[in-house]
């Protein structure tokens, strides 16, 4: 008798520690929910079960542009709301960019990693799919970050050029020099603009080196180390004259001029045996420095094929992004997105 009682004694016990340690577990989760209620923000809405905490912000938003629009037509000053209504607009169109950035770093991780295994990545499907992702991601964070336009290739980079003593008319035309590229519709090739658009947002230095009969190559110093996750190319925006590519297999973060058409020697199946489907990645073409004979004095540079005297090399000292002024359309004026510092260290 005595055994037994102890052996209920010591069960008693035990489910007097449990409840003990249960009904702390419990007050301290009701402790830390009252605590961030409490810290919520007073204009946060309480999201629901079907996450309807957001359509409730766009429903007072959009109450807050109402009360705009009906006071601009009693006269009244509206100026601290409309900028409620921007600042809120513009925390929501970082955190929808911060998000896409997000999802493209990931999916190139995936594409890349694809890219090692030497697969022939233009018919293999689990590449395409991968591809095509990152393609669809892309779009998305470029029209984010850069502006989305109704004009099928409205992002455009301007080079600003230095020409040396070296080249042979120097004394005649000094030493500036610009070239306009008009970048691919991203429709076709969106990962290839989006790579260049980021060389230009964060340019820091860089010269054409080489000079050779077909291309113009150049060096490129930004914050994109890294070559081209894949060989983007479309058979619609193929290596004519005077566009522009990246150099290299994988492709970039050098690029080049097509000083002629560079179809068959940059194009499908060009520059190696194993992939018949690959080519070098397209970037855009010139539209600015062909007629005026910028592109064709580069080409004068004292030397051929890649030059080892920095002297006579034509420096790249800015790129300038430019984009519409307006929706895109075929008269609008072009206006600066950005550009590189005035002050560029030396190549």
């Amino acid at each position: 008798m005595g055994y037994d009682a102890n052996i209920k004694s010591k069960r008693a016990v035990k489910q007097q520690r449990l409840t003990i340690i249960f009904t702390l577990i419990g007050l301290a989760l009701a402790c830390t929910f009252a605590v961030n209620f409490l810290r919520r923000p007073k204009n946060t809405p309480v999201a629901s079960k079907n996450g309807s905490g957001q359509l409730q912000q766009l429903t007072l938003r959009k109450k807050q542009e109402e009360q705009v629009v009906a006071g601009a037509s009693d006269g009244k000053n509206n100026d601290k709301l409309l900028r409620t209504i921007a600042a809120a607009k513009d925390a929501d169109t970082i955190d929808l960019e911060a998000k896409a950035a997000q999802k493209v770093a990931q999916l190139e991780q995936y594409v890349r990693a694809i890219k090692k295994t030497g697969v022939i990545m233009e018919t293999d499907k689990e590449s395409l799919a991968l591809t095509t992702q990152l393609q669809d991601a892309t779009r998305t964070l470029i029209k984010l970050r850069y502006g989305d336009f109704q004009v099928t290739t409205p992002y455009r980079i301007k080079l600003d050029l230095e020409f040396q003593s070296t080249i042979p008319d120097f004394d005649s035309k000094g030493k500036d020099g610009t070239i306009v590229i008009e970048l691919a519709p991203i429709s076709l090739i969106p990962y290839s603009v989006y790579n260049f658009l980021e060389i230009a947002r964060t340019w820091k230095n860089g010269a054409f080196h080489r000079n050779a009969g077909h291309v113009l190559q150049a060096i490129a110093r930004s914050n994109v180390k890294q070559s081209m996750p894949f060989q983007e190319y479309s058979k619609e925006y193929p290596h004519k004259k005077y566009t522009v590519g990246y150099a290299g297999r994988p492709s970039g973060p050098e690029f080049y001029i097509s000083i002629q058409n560079n179809s068959g020697a940059h194009g499908p199946g060009s520059q190696q045996q194993h992939n018949p489907y690959e080519a070098d990645c397209i970037i855009g073409r010139v539209i600015q420095g062909v007629e005026d004979g910028t592109v064709d004095r580069i080409h004068t540079m004292p030397g051929k094929e890649f030059l080892s005297d920095k002297n006579k090399w034509v420096l790249i000292r800015r790129m300038h992004i430019l984009v519409p002024k307006g929706d895109g359309s075929d008269d609008d004026e072009y206006v600066e997105f950005s550009s590189s510092p005035e002050v560029l260290p030396d190549v």
